[in-house]
């Protein structure tokens, strides 16, 4: 009898939140279960990244798509509770493109390393921070707005994640390295 609720209470949890995602009401990145169980762990995690097919996508969201980026034909699409996600990589440039139910165009990440950040953004960077090292950036493209800059630095003994948007750094997110 114990073996039994203890083996129904993950699959009944792994049920509720497959339930939950599905109808846009949880996400998948901050959940833990303590116990342990890989197989709910697995499942939940493939009901969370569901692979598609641009053909299977909002017929908006795939023709703008195909329109930016006519040169990409092997992008792999995702759907997420609340979106549409394509990625793939062009001159060593990782993209996710996301758009939501509707078709509408959300906003566009790119992720590349330093020598590819623009030169005022990067001398913005270095002159405040010029003893750390510039490990990745993550650029954000939103309608209708300025880019956002997301630069991770790394320095001997803290990382440090900063916010560039319209000329303007600040300090976003900073951790101390364990020893």
């Amino acid at each position: 009898m114990k073996k039994t609720i203890s083996t129904a209470i993950p699959i009944v949890l792994a049920m509720l939140v497959i339930s939950l995602i599905s109808r846009g009401q949880a996400t998948i990145k901050n959940l833990r279960f303590s116990d342990g169980n890989s197989s709910v762990q697995n499942a939940v995690s493939k009901a969370a990244t569901i692979t598609l097919h641009r053909s299977d996508v909002n017929s908006k969201a795939a023709r703008d798509f195909g329109k930016s980026y006519k040169h990409v034909s092997d992008e792999n699409w995702y759907v997420a509770p609340d979106a549409f996600c394509a990625s793939f990589t062009a001159d060593d440039i990782k993209y996710r493109v996301d758009y939501d139910k509707k078709g509408h165009w959300l906003h566009t990440i790119r992720t590349y390393d330093e020598n590819k950040l623009p030169r005022d953004i990067r001398h913005l960077v270095k002159s405040s921070y010029y003893d750390y090292d510039i490990t990745f950036v993550q650029e954000i493209e939103k309608p209708s707005k300025n880019f956002t800059y997301i630069v991770h630095l790394e320095g001997k003994t803290t990382l440090i994640n900063l916010r560039v948007y319209d000329g303007e750094m600040e300090e976003w997110q900073k951790f101390e390295k364990s020893k």
